[in-house]
C-alpha cells in the first residue's frame, strides 16, 4: 500500500522532472495578465507588457518591428508553457485522488477513505501554491529545479509518509467492516487486499505514464524557450544581463 501512496503523491510532485530537464531559473518569473517580468532582489528588472513592450528597469526599449515581432513570440511561449508547472500539481491530484476513489468503491465504503482524500487535495493544493503568490500571480522561483531535489523533496517524503499511513487506515478500516458484518472472512481479507494492491498498482503505473509524457513534453517545451531566450539576447543586446533561462 505504501508503493501506492508514493505513486499517487509522485503524480503530483515535479521533482521527476527537475533530475531530467537541464534547465535553471535565476531569477523569479512573474506570469500574469499577458505580463511576463523577472525579479531581481524582489524588484520587477525586465518587464515585457501586454502590448509586447520592453522595460529594463522601468524604461523603455526603443524596438523595430522585427525585435518587437521577436518579443511577441517569446512572451507568448513563457505565457503558454510555464503556468503549465503549476497545472501538473492539478493534472496529479486529480489522478491520486481517482485511484483511492476507484478503491474506496470498490470496497463500498468512501467514508473510510475521506481522510486521504482530503490530504491528497490539501498536498495538491500545496504544490499548486509554490506558483503563485498572495496577489494570484504565477511565479516561478529562482532555483525552481535546485530547491525540487533539496526542500521540495523533503516535503514529498513527509507527505507520503502521513498519506501512507492513513492509506493503509482506510484499507483495513474498511475490510473489517465487511469481516464484521460477517462478508468476508480472514482468508477472503488477505486474498482481496492482494487483488486491491495489484489492481492499484497497475492503475498507478498507468497514470505514472501519462505523467512522465506530460512532464517531458512540458521540459522540451521550456528547453525551446532558452533556446528562444539566447537568439532573443542576440537580436537585442539588452536583454544579456537578465536572464530567465540558463543551461
Amino acid at each position: 500500500m505504501k508503493k501506492v501512496v508514493l505513486a499517487g503523491l509522485l503524480l503530483s510532485s515535479s521533482s521527476v522532472w527537475a533530475q531530467s530537464c537541464p534547465v535553471s531559473v535565476p531569477n523569479d518569473i512573474h506570469v500574469n495578465d499577458g505580463k511576463v517580468s523577472v525579479y531581481e532582489a524582489g524588484k520587477p528588472k525586465l518587464v515585457i507588457d501586454e502590448n509586447n513592450n520592453v522595460f529594463i528597469d522601468g524604461k523603455k526599449l526603443d524596438l523595430n518591428a522585427m525585435q518587437q515581432q521577436a518579443v511577441a513570440a517569446y512572451s507568448n511561449g513563457v505565457q503558454e508553457f510555464l503556468p503549465q508547472m503549476a497545472g501538473m500539481a492539478d493534472t496529479g491530484m486529480a489522478l491520486a485522488s481517482d485511484v483511492m476513489d476507484q478503491v474506496s468503491k470498490s470496497l463500498g465504503s468512501e467514508e473510510s477513505f475521506a481522510k486521504v482524500q482530503t490530504l491528497i487535495k490539501q498536498y495538491g493544493e500545496q504544490a499548486k501554491a509554490k506558483f503563485y503568490n498572495e496577489k494570484g500571480e504565477f511565479v516561478m522561483p529562482a532555483n525552481t529545479f535546485e530547491n525540487m531535489d533539496t526542500q521540495w523533496q523533503t516535503e514529498f517524503e513527509q507527505a507520503m509518509k502521513q498519506l501512507s499511513v492513513e492509506s493503509i487506515a482506510g484499507l483495513f478500516s474498511a475490510l473489517s467492516n465487511e469481516m464484521k458484518n460477517g462478508e468476508i472472512n480472514l482468508t477472503e481479507m488477505q486474498s482481496k487486499f492482494s487483488e486491491l494492491k495489484t489492481n492499484i498498482s497497475e492503475q498507478v503505473q498507468k497514470h505514472s505514464k501519462e505523467m512522465a509524457a506530460q512532464s517531458n513534453q512540458l521540459c522540451t517545451s521550456v528547453e525551446g524557450l532558452a533556446k528562444e531566450e539566447n537568439q532573443l539576447q542576440q537580436l537585442i543586446p539588452q536583454l544579456k544581463d537578465t536572464k530567465m533561462f540558463e543551461q
